[in-house]
């Protein structure tokens, strides 16, 4: 083999290298987690454990794994190692708040439970809230009570 030669594969081997190593970081970093995210049904939600919420000083805490190794209102019955809760939406419809889990592919920047959203831009007052699914269908999950802004000085 000339040494021509053998610098061409050498070079190829640093190559390959290289894009196995960027390819890594990238998934990491998050790119994969977010592009594998989706926004979850209610039956899956029950495989992986349930979910739960809970209220204090006008942020709600949003309690549920993916992965499905934890308990939080059921059973799992469903085990997904390579899943994460992402975030959560919430909007507001009336006096109820609605939320949806958006899970992905487990990377480096998801933060664990318990998701907190700030609902301190919403009015005082006594909300229901509710899972709601991709096709529409409302699951209760509990009452909470927001407390109204104190005024700054």
């Amino acid at each position: 083999m000339s040494a021509k030669t053998v610098l061409h594969f050498t070079t190829m081997k640093y190559k390959i290298t290289l894009i196995l190593l960027a390819t890594a970081m990238l998934a990491y970093s998050g790119i994969i987690g977010l592009l594998s995210q989706r926004t979850e049904n209610w039956k899956f939600i029950q495989s992986v454990g349930g979910i739960k919420v809970s209220e204090k000083e006008n942020v709600l805490y949003v309690e549920c794994y993916a992965g499905g190794g934890i308990k939080v209102t059921v059973k799992p019955t469903m085990i997904n190692s390579a899943l994460k809760v992402h975030r959560i939406k919430h909007k507001r419809a009336g006096n109820a708040i609605q939320i949806r889990v958006v899970t992905g592919l487990v990377a480096a920047k998801t933060k664990d439970n318990p998701k907190q959203l700030d609902l301190s831009a919403y009015p005082a007052g006594e909300y229901s809230v509710q899972y709601k699914d991709p096709d529409g269908t409302i699951y209760p999950l509990g009452q909470i009570e927001l407390s109204a802004k104190e005024k700054s000085k």
